[in-house]
């Protein structure tokens, strides 16, 4: 018998970790939430939006909320902004610990030998759903736009037509002054 932990002593965040890093872990994390109905990914907007906010035993969980405010935040910064926050090097020093992942002195942890080993293993045999995705990543994700979702970029905000950048800041010289008495005019200088 082996030494090696299996997929079932490791959490779904630390099969994350390992075949995704921090960035799967966010998203996992996401997942989760949003298949026990916490949060609402809004598919056009690929924005995320709160549905409830209390906080459960999940510490990610409970970090993904609150970097969602009140009006929602787009999807990839979101998952940037956990993947930055510090319950990732709790993961990555469990996973170190357990041999799976290096202690580089620069740069990201890596996996060891032993963890290249078992990530080949976890992702052969994937698991339930969403541990399917923390190994396997997009492509473990059943519903098909949700995976868009994950896969696509985010789009890029719309230009404002045509002379409208102007319009609001002083900088524009909107309609003549139609009294005629020579006032000041929105942006302009006395006539």
């Amino acid at each position: 018998m082996s030494d090696e932990p299996g997929s079932d002593e490791l959490g779904v965040y630390e099969i994350a970790y390992l075949c995704g890093g921090p960035t799967r872990v966010a998203q996992t994390a996401l997942l989760a939430l949003h298949g026990y109905r916490r949060i609402r990914i809004l598919h056009g907007a690929h924005r995320v939006e709160a549905a409830e906010r209390e906080p459960g035993d999940d510490v990610l969980q409970a970090v993904v909320l609150a970097e969602i405010p009140h009006g929602g935040r787009p999807l990839n910064q979101l998952v940037a902004a956990v993947a930055a926050s510090p319950p990732m090097d709790g993961l990555a020093g469990t996973l170190q610990e357990a041999g799976l992942l290096s202690r580089p002195l620069l740069g990201s942890p890596r996996p060891t030998r032993r963890g290249r080993a078992l990530r080949r293993r976890l992702r052969a045999e994937p698991g339930g759903e969403l541990a399917r995705f923390a190994a396997l990543g997009t492509p473990g994700i059943a519903e098909a736009r949700l995976r868009e979702m994950f896969e696509a970029p985010e789009p890029r905000p719309e230009r404002p037509p045509h002379g409208w950048a102007g319009r609001g800041r002083g900088d524009a010289d909107p309609a003549p002054d139609r009294a005629g008495d020579g006032g000041l005019r929105f942006g302009g200088r006395p006539d």
